[in-house]
């Protein structure tokens, strides 16, 4: 596994998720859910499965309201996807 693109996507993503003004109470949630488990899996040697999992939803929420967030989650899907996750 190429660990430090993954590395770098992971902390691009974290971000702009920071930078990123939510819409709304949900969106918010599901924000600091997502960094959170970005910050979790930049510890570990193998992103846990779920993760590509709640990035999916994040790309189906963010997509028109925040569509470099949603662009920036596809990357990552990609990049898992490419490694079996």
């Amino acid at each position: 596994m190429d660990r430090e693109r993954l590395r770098r996507l992971l902390e691009q993503l974290h971000s702009e998720l920071a930078g990123t003004d939510p819409v709304n109470a949900e969106a918010r949630t599901q924000l600091r859910r997502l960094q959170h488990e970005i910050s979790e899996a930049l510890g570990k040697e193998t992103p846990p499965a779920s993760l590509r999992d709640r990035l999916e939803d994040g790309v189906a929420q963010f997509e028109a309201s925040h569509p470099t967030v949603a662009r920036r989650l596809a990357e990552v899907i990609d990049t898992l996807a490419l490694y079996g996750l």
